[in-house]
C-alpha cells in the first residue's frame, strides 16, 4: 500500500518532466517530510475544463463527485479510506469507476515510507531515488463541487497492486510506479483501452536507482513533519518503543 510519503523538494516537480502548463499550488508550498492521507498531495492531470495539463495539490482520499452536500463529503472522508485503489477492482468499483474512465493522474512524491518487522517492533524505512528526484505513482482524481456555493474539492487516490519480489520486504501491496515514457498514455483522457495492461508493469528497481534505509521512529507520529523524522537511524536491537507506537 502507500499510506505515507514525502515531498521534500516541491520545486523538483518540473514542467520539463511532467509536461504541465499551469499549476495550482499554495503560495507557501513547503516541503513535507511525513505526508499522510487526508492531506494535500501533488498530482499532475489533464484538466478538461482548462484543456491543458495541470499540476495541482489534491486531497489524498478520493471523494466521489456525486456527493450532494459538504456534510456528505465530510462524512464520506471520515468513514471511507479511498487514498488507495486496488488495481483488481479499480475499473469496476463504484467509487472509482467514473475517474477510471477519463480522470487519471500522476501522484508525484519523492519518497514512500514503509514499516518492516513484527508488530510493536516495526522499523520505518524511507524508499526513494538515490538522487532524491520525484517519481510518479499511477492515480485517479475527482472534483466535487457544490453548485449552490461554488465550493469545490479536488481529490485523488493512488493505485496499488500485489507487491513484486523486491517490494514484498516492505508490504504485500505496492503503489504502481509509472516510468516517464508511460505518462502521456496514462494521462490521455481519450484512451479507453490498455490502461490495466500498463499498470501491470512496475518501475521499481527497473533502473537500479531506488534505495531504502531505516529512519527515525519520530515518523510514527503523523504530527511530526520535520527533517528529523527522515534521519538515517540504526536499530541494533529493534526493541519495542512504547512511547512511539504507530499512529496510522
Amino acid at each position: 500500500m502507500c499510506g505515507r510519503a514525502t515531498v521534500i523538494n516541491p520545486d523538483g516537480i518540473t514542467e520539463k518532466v511532467y509536461g504541465f502548463t499551469r499549476k495550482f499550488v499554495p503560495s507557501d508550498w513547503k516541503p513535507r517530510y511525513n505526508l499522510n492521507p487526508h492531506e494535500d498531495i501533488p498530482a499532475v492531470y489533464y484538466d478538461p475544463f482548462l484543456r491543458e495539463r495541470v499540476l495541482r495539490t489534491m486531497h489524498w482520499n478520493l471523494i466521489p463527485s456525486k456527493l450532494e452536500t459538504r456534510d456528505n463529503v465530510v462524512a464520506f472522508d471520515m468513514q471511507y479510506s479511498t487514498f488507495n485503489a486496488r488495481v483488481e477492482t479499480v475499473a469496476s468499483a463504484p467509487t472509482f469507476q467514473q475517474s477510471w474512465r477519463s480522470q487519471r493522474c500522476l501522484v508525484v512524491v519523492d519518497g514512500i515510507i514503509e514499516w518492516v518487522g513484527e508488530k510493536r517492533r516495526k522499523i520505518p524505512h524511507l524508499i526513494r531515488h538515490k538522487d532524491g528526484i520525484p517519481f510518479a505513482m499511477a492515480g485517479l482524481w475527482s472534483r466535487w463541487r457544490d453548485a449552490a456555493s461554488d465550493e469545490e474539492l479536488w481529490s485523488c487516490t493512488v493505485i496499488v497492486k500485489d507487491a513484486d519480489d523486491w517490494y514484498s520486504q516492505f508490504h504485500d501491496r505496492m503503489a504502481v510506479l509509472l516510468a516517464p515514457e508511460s505518462y502521456e498514455r496514462w494521462l490521455d483522457p481519450q484512451r479507453k483501452h490498455g490502461q490495466l495492461e500498463l499498470l501491470k508493469k512496475s518501475a521499481y528497481r527497473e533502473d537500479g536507482e531506488l534505495e531504502f534505509f531505516p529512519i527515525s521512529r519520530l515518523v510514527n507520529n503523523a504530527r511530526n513533519d520535520s527533517p528529523e523524522v527522515l534521519e538515517r537511524t540504526a536499530y541494533p536491537e529493534c526493541e519495542p518503543d512504547t512511547e512511539l507506537l504507530l499512529d496510522l
